[in-house]
């Protein structure tokens, strides 16, 4: 029989973080522009735009801009891309995974945790993560498409320092998620806004500046 206060109890969740949590020292979206690069799909003319602009909002002190800059990606088919990334996926990024990330993420949903990848990479590069993970959601960059093409800007919120913290108050309010007994794993300085509002926060290959605070606020600190 169903319990009467299922339908209200909170989910507790596990946000994990992807570069450097799931892949060590390793970021998935830069060796996808390699492996674009690689494949003649990016071209020297791409390139250029994209420095172009990267130039533009330096220029123009728009500091957190050059991070959401995907114009070496504009005018490129969103169905190859994507089948492209699926193909880089398989290839380049899950022999790299680590084992110890996927068996802690076996044992939270045994616990009843909802997994949920939280990640600034390209939203298509989380899904491919998702899937070989068995995460129930997963949350990355958006890129705009028109007619079927990127046209190199992003939608929606940049999953990213404040930008995290802001997905996941939005998150708990859409899936009514318990933040107090939910875990965030994640690896760099950037991720303690949205750390600090989760119940037990863990540093996982933390870098130096994480390590330093996780320590002295009494945050758990291991490596995957």
């Amino acid at each position: 029989m169903k319990d009467e206060n299922e339908d209200f109890q909170k989910k507790k969740v596990a946000f994990i973080d992807i570069d450097g949590t799931l892949i060590r020292k390793m970021s998935s979206e830069r060796l996808f522009f390699k492996y674009l690069v690689y494949k003649r799909i990016v071209t020297p003319g791409d390139i250029l735009r994209y420095l172009k602009v990267s130039l533009n909002r330096f220029i123009n002190f728009e500091g957190l801009q050059l991070k959401k800059n995907k114009h070496y990606l504009k005018g490129k088919k969103v169905d190859a891309i994507f089948e492209i990334a699926r193909s880089f996926f398989n290839e380049k990024i899950s022999p790299h995974i680590s084992k110890e990330a996927l068996r802690e993420i076996n044992s939270l949903r045994e616990k009843g945790y909802t997994i949920i990848l939280l990640s600034g990479t390209l939203s298509f590069l989380v899904d491919c993560f998702k899937n070989h993970c068995n995460a129930d959601l997963g949350i990355g960059t958006k890129l705009v498409s028109n007619n079927g093409v990127f046209t190199g800007e992003i939608s929606g919120i940049y999953a990213y320092g404040k930008g995290k913290a802001d997905i996941v108050k939005r998150l708990e309010k859409k899936y009514n998620i318990d933040l107090n007994n939910s875990y965030a794993y994640a690896n760099h300085y950037a991720d303690v806004k949205h750390m600090r509002l989760i119940g037990y926060p863990i540093a996982v290959n933390a870098g130096t500046r994480l390590h330093l605070y996780a320590k002295k606020n009494n945050w758990c600190i291991t490596k995957f």
